[in-house]
């Protein structure tokens, strides 16, 4: 049984106009259209994760500003909570 044969397989149906999109993006790229949409998915998913440390850095900034313009504030990074997504 070949590698490929091995491996999990999911049916998408891709809107009009994605396909050609994507075929050029993985010659462009020098990937099979399988492998353009796998790169892209497993990015996908790595950038939330960043965009999440952002958000807490950024409230931690946001604290620390407010801190030095306000002495009286303390800041606890430890005790951060995120926005609710939509906010």
């Amino acid at each position: 049984m070949a590698e490929s044969h091995a491996k999990d397989k999911f049916v998408i149906r891709l809107p009009d106009g994605l396909r050609p999109a994507i075929n050029a993006q993985a010659k462009a790229n020098h990937r099979s259209m399988n492998n353009e949409i796998i790169h892209r998915l497993e990015r996908s998913l790595e950038l939330e994760v960043l965009y999440e440390d952002q958000l807490k850095l950024n409230m931690i900034l946001a604290q620390c500003i407010q801190k030095l313009q306000n002495p009286l504030i303390t800041v606890d990074p430890t005790n951060l909570r995120l926005p609710e997504k939509g906010v």
